[in-house]
């Protein structure tokens, strides 16, 4: 029964955050973007958020190009990462893939989660959540052999920022922020990318609501 309430509790923590922080370009003309690219994520896993943000743009009816192709594109020219945001690189790119904006982004913070065994007795009850630099502990079950004893898990945490960028002009269209606790990195970043996505749907006719 407590390890039940552990995880309903652990679970109703998890799903209760805030949405992204986000900010949009009044000027940007979202109508004409048909077709986008994701560009890898700086920092730790950034491979991972990338997909991760790829997935949730195609689960909202977005085009968007093979990642491997942007990256391929941008060997092939000689091109750094860092040059998407410069005009004369943005239209380059958007010309040869046939894009109309790319996602650019970072891993901002990641922390990993982890695991280990507690026991319990009379003397030294562990019958509540607690948190470990910031992390919430849940339980992972009971372990075969030791009595009044438990795996105990952290969330992993999770900051990234992201960008859509117009091919044409170079200029920021839609910029976002958001930090989250998972059960592991992939699944906080998955979270991320759906929030991110899902609040450019008011403004992205391409999207599906």
């Amino acid at each position: 029964m407590k390890k039940n309430i552990l995880i309903t509790l652990t679970l109703a923590t998890l799903i209760a955050c805030a949405g992204p922080q986000t900010a949009v370009n009044s000027r940007a003309d979202f109508s004409k973007i048909k077709r986008v690219a994701v560009l890898s994520f700086k920092g730790a896993k950034g491979d991972v958020a990338a997909d991760m943000m790829t997935q949730a743009l195609l689960q909202y009816g977005a085009d968007v190009v093979e990642r491997q192709r942007l990256e391929d594109v941008l060997r092939e020219q000689n091109l750094a990462a860092e040059s998407v945001l410069s005009p004369g690189t943005a239209r380059k790119l958007g010309r040869i893939l046939g894009v109309d904006a790319i996602f650019v982004g970072s891993v901002i913070d990641v922390k990993n989660n982890s695991a280990y065994i507690a026991q319990t007795n009379s003397s030294n009850p562990q019958n509540t959540i607690n948190q470990v630099s910031g992390k919430t502990i849940y339980s992972a079950g009971s372990v075969a052999g030791l009595k009044d004893a438990q795996i105990l898990s952290t969330t992993a945490e999770v900051a990234l920022a992201a960008r859509m960028v117009d091919v044409e002009t170079a200029s920021v269209m839609w910029s976002a922020y958001m930090s989250y606790e998972g059960f592991d990195i992939a699944s906080a970043m998955s979270s991320i990318s759906g929030f991110f996505v899902k609040s450019l749907t008011p403004i992205w006719p391409e999207l599906k609501k």
